[in-house]
């Protein structure tokens, strides 16, 4: 494969991603917001959802396909 072709896929990645912090959560190329509190945020990409459960939770970054949710996050559910 050329170098190209892999800059191209690199850069087009529609394959969801999930970093995980502490006190933070980032993720990328996700579909939409489908809930929203400060307990629990509900996100949605092409094959479920993605359900993280905690307190004071609060979306600090927010772009077209990528987001960060930060808080003190207990749990985080792949559905």
């Amino acid at each position: 494969m050329k170098i190209i072709d892999k800059l191209t896929n690199y850069i087009y990645d529609k394959n969801i991603s999930v970093h995980i912090y502490e006190g933070r959560v980032n993720i990328v190329n996700y579909k939409e917001i489908s809930n929203f509190n400060s307990n629990q945020i509900v996100i949605s990409y092409d094959k479920g959802v993605i359900k993280v459960n905690g307190n004071k939770l609060v979306v600090s970054k927010l772009l077209n396909n990528e987001l960060l949710i930060s808080g003190e996050i207990k749990q985080i559910e792949l559905g």
